[in-house]
């Protein structure tokens, strides 16, 4: 699962390719065609921005290994070829064919991979064909059913769009077990971000809404800027009162590495701080990060016990997945979260999780996989 992508690639199944072919030049939003043979579907839409797609038309037959061949990566699939020829097979996006002509078809990728001896190698980690060696049976890559709460989002007290009973609501139709409320701190003046009077009447009203929602655990928590000055945005006394503390960085981007991790260090050493959301501050292909030492922050929140985020917003996607992999290894919990500020921005989560395989993330490396009773155990524990 690239970051960003020039153009989309569609592998169709079909019976009638002329029909589907015939659909496909007169799409509403096509602008061009660029090519419409037999197999293959080459536009231009306007969805927005401009996109070249191509779309192969294939028999049904073929369609697992076809949409194998065009998932890829080259490197893995360079990786599944040479595992073929060792066994005197030849892999085409058509099927699997033997020497003496034969052609096996596959009703799925699992069926293919299966073919070859493997466990299903999910589309996210085909990257380099290190993969084929590295899945085992054993491999349980984490899914979405395994994310039980959403630890990061925003409601009208700051920048949201919906208050907090909608957004408990929207929680509540995930079929999540538990939420935290984050809402911006007063550094964010632009975002309209809490002071300490506000954020304590945000806590009561919190309360106060959440005992109509038995069904869902609703915890309180603020969304805290670690300033430029290496401090944080409240008090101690203010922080020990909330469930739940998230420290991120909205300034001073440029500051140079030795200023960014003596921020870092502050936010991760501070007894109330939980999470350091969007930890690199990147924004993907608008900004770059800014100079952290990811692996000294590792080791930071590794020693601290403090958590690191994988958010889900598609224009983050920070952590990136070399970075989860270093953070699990260390035994540094991940926390993928949407950071939400419309309830539709809830359904990030699936891209986050997404993500996270890309990570090569389990059940056991994420935070908000915990259950209802092991989360509840963790916020009152405290650090």
């Amino acid at each position: 699962m690239r970051e960003t992508l020039k153009d989309l690639d569609y592998v169709l199944e079909t019976t009638e390719p002329d029909k589907v072919k015939q659909a496909l030049l007169q799409h509403p939003k096509m602008t061009e065609t660029i090519g419409a043979g037999d197999t293959k579907v080459s536009v231009e839409l306007d969805i927005g921005i401009k996109i070249s797609v191509d779309f192969r038309l294939v028999e049904p037959k073929s369609y697992a290994t076809t949409l194998h061949h065009f998932t890829g990566s080259k490197e893995h699939n360079i990786k599944m070829r040479q595992l073929a020829k060792k066994r005197d097979q030849k892999i085409s996006e058509y099927g699997v064919e033997e020497e003496n002509g034969t052609m096996h078809h596959f009703q799925t990728e699992t069926e293919f991979f299966r073919f070859f001896d493997l466990p299903f190698i999910p589309p996210e980690v085909r990257v380099d064909g290190t993969e084929v060696e590295r899945i085992t049976e054993e491999t349980r890559f984490l899914s979405l059913d395994d994310i039980r709460g959403d630890l990061h989002m925003h409601t009208t007290w700051s920048d949201g769009a919906y208050s907090i009973e909608e957004m408990i609501q929207a929680n509540v139709q995930k079929g999540y077990d538990y939420m935290v409320i984050t809402d911006h701190g007063k550094f964010l003046r632009v975002a309209n971000g809490l002071d300490e009077e506000r954020l304590q009447k945000q806590q009561a009203e919190i309360r106060r809404i959440a005992e109509k929602y038995p069904e869902i655990d609703v915890y309180s928590g603020v969304e805290m800027d670690i300033l430029t000055d290496a401090t944080l945005d409240f008090s101690d006394e203010t922080l020990q009162n909330l469930d739940f503390v998230i420290a991120s960085i909205h300034s001073g981007f440029s500051q140079t590495e030795e200023e960014i991790m003596a921020r870092l260090k502050m936010a991760a050493e501070n007894p109330y701080v939980r999470l350091i959301a969007h930890p690199t501050g990147r924004v993907i292909g608008r900004r770059e990060p800014y100079a952290v030492n990811v692996p000294e922050l590792i080791r930071l929140a590794s020693e601290t016990g403090t958590a690191l985020e994988l958010n889900a917003n598609p224009e983050r996607l920070d952590l990136k997945a070399e970075h989860l992999e270093m953070a699990t290894k260390a035994g540094v919990k991940i926390a993928i979260n949407t950071d939400a500020h419309d309830t539709k921005h809830l359904d990030f989560m699936e891209l986050g999780v997404r993500a996270g395989i890309k990570g090569w993330l389990t059940k056991a490396d994420v935070l908000n996989a915990l259950s209802k009773e092991a989360f509840r155990a963790f916020i009152e524990k405290k650090k």
